[in-house]
């Protein structure tokens, strides 16, 4: 919207004989000393009233004026708006016409405050100008609406009143703690909420069990999902704001013998991108990371569980090697992170653009670099490794527990040996673990059979060495960890290892063969993380316990 041209309404004001020219500059040099609005001035002089500079700046902006003494307003609009929410933006809503909301406000330039409402109700909102005295009059003479009663387990509109703060609240808790998702699951006498925050769910105060519907049915709206369908799973997106930071959720729903369990991913926008240093990497490792990527073709994959850290290495990566001479092109699902001189794009499968057809296209862009957020079948596979093999650099992600068993899941999918072995360059494989409160943690020398258990036992440098353990804190919120860093293990094959994947050798021969070469595990990584104060034997243990 446009900003406030406070000279141009000034001489609206004069040209309506509203204002003498004195009195314009009188209150234009108050304002620019003050900063306080120019029509605010003028009202608390005498010289204008609240009416005249909201028809003025209506004329000025292109905004219609409503004159709300003789305006009826609809009870059906109103009750989809809390009244607190009108009082604190000054504003009230007139009527609804096919899904569109008309609000009056006293400034229709506020974009941020009709971007809420139009969140809160799923409608699209036109803002309208009106005398902020009127507004204040109009909601005064409305009694405060009714919700109905609900009938069974539906939700209606009018439902979510009284679950807004408590959804709002519940968004904002979980962006301070710094939660990564937000779980709500019913159960058959309560409705509980978990965190999930550095990895570990944690169960937060439970909600009322009357509220689920509504509070289900809210969130539906807010991510543009279908409140009546009950019986199959939905997926949903929501842009908003919470802890002054722009935030995304990626919502799903699936149904439960108890009602729809829902998860919230947060994704947060305002955070930026981490550089490569930051992620954890050891110096050697850092190193054969960096050299990977700035190769001129081939495929580099990143590998680990989900939640494992392996789009922020991605990401990572690009913002290091794109720049102006290069054309570097994604495929994602979702879009998490805008980058500069990069041409992002988002996979949607109702459209008919999929991971595969998606990168069909892109490599007749003329791509130099292209990252697929993920390699999930054959056909997907396939198109990447020939990119690969002709000259692009390519980079994704692959499901596999560590890197040697990332050819055999190619091989699993249907792709020729001969292919991965010629146009792999490398796999980083990851995780991610606590690292342990500065301020709390606790210093223990660690048993003979401890440092025999991580086959540390008998090391020179183990003698007189100190661990250290959680404990629990203010700062930690009683946790003992506070952030996470990641532990790597990169395996760059080889001749001997290119011909072991050639010849359909397991991950087990592989393993051996890259541990050879000086390829460290994750284990090791971790052990490196123990002994340098940065997370405990029990954590190292948790998150690499199924390799």
């Amino acid at each position: 919207m446009p900003a406030i041209d406070q000279q141009k309404l000034g001489e609206i004001l004069v040209n309506r004989g509203l204002i003498n020219a004195a009195q314009l500059e009188e209150a234009l040099n108050e304002q620019r000393s003050t900063g306080r609005f120019f029509g605010e001035i003028l009202v608390a002089r005498g010289v204008s009233s609240e009416e005249q500079i909201a028809r003025a700046l209506s004329e000025q902006l292109g905004f219609a004026f409503v004159d709300l003494k003789d305006t009826r307003i609809e009870p059906k609009a109103l009750d989809l708006v809390p009244r607190e929410m009108c009082e604190k933006y000054n504003l009230v809503p007139i009527f609804i016409s096919h899904n569109s909301m008309t609000l009056a406000m006293g400034n229709a330039l506020d974009v941020n405050t009709v971007d809420r409402v139009q969140t809160l109700t799923g409608m699209r909102v036109r803002a309208v100008f009106a005398c902020p005295s009127d507004i204040r009059k109009s909601l005064e003479k409305q009694a405060t609406p009714v919700v109905p009663a609900r009938v069974g387990s539906e939700a209606t509109e009018a439902d979510l009143k009284p679950v807004i703060e408590r959804v709002n609240q519940l968004i904002e808790k979980a962006v301070e703690m710094g939660a990564s998702d937000i779980h709500l699951e019913p159960e058959k006498k309560k409705f509980s909420c978990r965190y999930r925050i550095d990895g570990i769910l944690h169960s937060m105060p439970a909600i009322p069990l009357e509220d689920q519907a509504a509070l289900i049915s809210r969130i539906k709206i807010m991510a543009d999902m279908d409140i009546a369908e009950k019986r199959l799973p939905q997926d949903g997106r929501v842009r908003t704001t919470a802890m002054g930071r722009d935030i995304d959720l990626r919502v799903s729903t699936f149904p439960s013998i108890y009602g729809e369990n829902m998860v919230l991913r947060i994704l947060d926008r305002s955070g930026g991108l981490l550089q490569l240093e930051e992620l954890g990497f050891s110096a050697a490792d850092l190193e054969g990371y960096r050299k990977l990527i700035h190769r001129p073709y081939g495929m580099m994959l990143v590998t680990g569980p989900t939640g494992s850290g392996k789009t922020t290495a991605l990401y990572a990566a690009l913002s290091e090697i794109s720049n102006v001479e290069k054309n570097v092109i994604t495929l994602e699902d979702p879009v998490e992170y805008e980058i500069d001189h990069i041409r992002q794009s988002q996979i949607n499968v109702k459209a008919g653009l999929t991971f595969a057809t998606g990168l069909r296209s892109i490599v007749r862009q003329d791509p130099d670099i292209i990252m697929i957020g993920e390699i999930r079948d054959r056909e997907t596979a396939e198109i990447a490794i020939h990119a690969a093999l002709t000259g692009h650099l390519v980079l994704s992600t692959l499901h596999t527990n560590d890197a040697p068993s990332a050819a055999a899941r190619l091989i699993d999918m249907g792709v020729e040996p001969f292919l991965v072995a010629s146009s792999v360059i490398g796999i980083l494989a990851q995780r991610l673990l606590r690292t342990l409160c500065s301020s709390c943690k606790q210093k223990y020398i660690p048993s003979k059979e401890l440092l025999q258990q991580l086959g540390l036992a008998g090391r020179p440098d183990m003698a007189g060495i100190h661990f250290y353990k959680e404990n629990g804190c203010a700062k930690c919120k009683q946790y003992g960890y506070i952030g996470r860093t990641g532990i790597y293990e990169l395996l760059v094959p080889n001749e001997k290892i290119r011909d072991l994947m050639t010849k359909k050798a397991s991950a087990l021969v592989i393993r051996e063969e890259a541990i050879k070469a000086g390829m460290k595990t994750l284990r090791d990584a971790g052990i490196e993380k123990v002994i340098g104060g940065l997370t405990s034997v029990s954590e190292i243990l948790r998150v690499t316990e199924e390799i």
